[in-house]
């Protein structure tokens, strides 16, 4: 067994943290229900729930049925407790949500800013919702390579990466819990999700897809294998406008010379088959604001007619950006809810 070191307060905490999750997971649970999952002693468990009782954090939603002895008690957490918000930016516009602890949006709003000028609207706006919410986790979704708590992002004169700490900042200013993430990886997150919900069969952690952004001048993807999405060693997986072709330009340069539609299905066909080739997903999701949609079509007969059965994937439509990007941001923010404390292994 590992042994785990840590000083009483931040031990109750961490199992305070431990239990929450646990709730949080199942909707509702007993106390033997969370004793056995945490492996919390079923003594420490009844004195620590009897606390969130008082503290307003959770309810008692009644007693299983029991065909002999001593009832069990059920709790489930007040769904007015805790909170979190996420931001979601994307070219030139920028949202907040209000999320709460299982995921769904409660709230959302624009936000206006100038240039990449981002950290006074995030600012104003999470100054705002603390002062009216108990805010436990931030989501930021940013338009670059994430770095821990800072993202890289083309500067626009150039083709220098500029390093924006707006992560490290945040957590500075708030002492919360923060995830960033991409956002075309969260908007990958967010559309397994939706997928998943419209079919119950479906499960989100075990997705393997490719999801295929075209905007402007840009092609790239967010893959998720596995349930997880894939980042690359130096976070830059999915970069596929960078892709050199074999006349010395780069894939973004093919996309943006393919006037007809023919030439732009036949480019399609042969990405989505590298992707195929490469990951082997089950799903190929097109989406953004410059996808042809008139040609998903004659893509998806193309591509079904150029791989092997067990190599190909379902072509699959993304119709709103902005609505899988707000449910993936919303899943990574609620996740990070009850993240403020880890237990630690202690070197041999």
């Amino acid at each position: 067994m590992d042994t785990l070191t840590a000083r009483p307060r931040l031990l109750k905490q961490a199992n305070l943290s431990l239990i929450r999750r646990v709730i949080k997971n199942r909707g509702t649970a007993t106390r033997a229900e969370i004793a056995g999952e945490t492996q919390i002693s079923s003594t420490t468990v009844r004195s620590l729930l009897a606390e969130m009782m008082e503290n307003g954090e959770i309810e008692s939603i009644g007693h299983d049925e029991s065909s002999g002895g001593r009832k069990a008690e059920r709790y489930r957490f007040k769904p007015d407790k805790y909170y979190g918000a996420a931001i979601c930016i994307s070219g030139s516009e920028m949202h907040g949500l209000l999320v709460g602890i299982c995921g769904e949006i409660l709230e959302t709003c624009r936000l206006e800013f100038t240039g990449d000028d981002y950290e006074p609207a995030i600012t104003a706006y999470l100054d705002e919702l603390i002062a009216r919410k108990d805010i436990k986790s931030i989501g930021i979704g940013v338009p670059g390579i994430v770095e821990d708590g800072s993202f890289w992002k083309g500067s626009g004169s150039s083709d220098e990466l500029c390093r924006h700490d707006l992560g490290d900042r945040l957590a500075g200013r708030y002492h919360i819990p923060i995830v960033m993430e991409n956002d075309l990886n969260a908007t990958a997150i967010g559309f397994g999700r939706c997928y998943a919900r419209e079919f119950p069969c479906e499960a989100p952690d075990l997705t393997n897809m490719a999801y295929l952004h075209l905007e402007k001048t840009c092609v790239s993807a967010g893959f998720i294998v596995g349930g997880r999405v894939v980042r690359g060693f130096r976070n830059f997986a999915g970069e596929l406008g960078l892709v050199p072709m074999e006349d010395g330009r780069i894939l973004d340069e093919w996309l943006m010379e393919a006037a007809d539609d023919k030439a732009y299905t036949n480019l399609m066909i042969r990405i989505i088959g590298w992707i195929c080739g490469i990951l082997n997903p089950q799903y190929v999701v097109l989406g953004g604001p410059d996808l042809r949609k008139d040609c998903i079509g004659p893509i998806s007969d193309g591509f079904s007619a150029l791989l092997p059965r067990h190599m190909s994937a379902e072509i699959l439509y993304s119709a709103d950006l902005w609505h899988d990007y707000h449910d993936g941001m919303a899943y990574l923010t609620a996740g990070k809810i009850f993240d403020d404390v880890q237990f630690i292994k202690e070197q041999p």
